[in-house]
């Protein structure tokens, strides 16, 4: 069992996950130059959806906050539930992204937004 912490916010990683459809649907969305792929090589599936947006293809906090922003309410609040589970890693984003990605659910899901910072 890994612990890791996000502005106050333990997150447990029990096991590293598959992405679900849903999952690649949100990760496609967020980073379509990705046309399709579900991993970095054939048969190595990403296990995070914001990670490989965050390493890979966003060029500032700004670009990553706006692809967040691409998502519904109710795809944000899945990827919000997600980290709030320890099903997505939040800690390990580039610099800026994670305050980034805070700030724009602040924004739009208050509640949610809420609900990380008093876990």
């Amino acid at each position: 069992m890994q612990i890791w912490y996000f502005n106050d916010i333990s997150l447990i990683f029990e096991n590293m996950r598959t992405l679900s459809d849903l999952d690649k649907k949100i990760l496609n969305k967020l980073a379509p130059e990705l046309e399709g792929a579900t991993g970095p090589t054939p048969g190595h599936d990403y296990k995070f959806i914001l990670l490989p947006v965050s390493h890979k293809l966003s060029e500032s906090p700004v670009d990553f906050a706006n692809r967040a922003n691409r998502l519904t309410d109710e795809e944000l609040v899945y990827i919000v539930d997600l980290i709030l589970r320890g099903d997505e890693d939040v800690r390990s984003l580039a610099e800026g992204d994670c305050d980034a990605l805070v700030e724009m659910i602040e924004k739009r899901l208050p509640q949610k937004a809420k609900e990380l910072k008093d876990r």
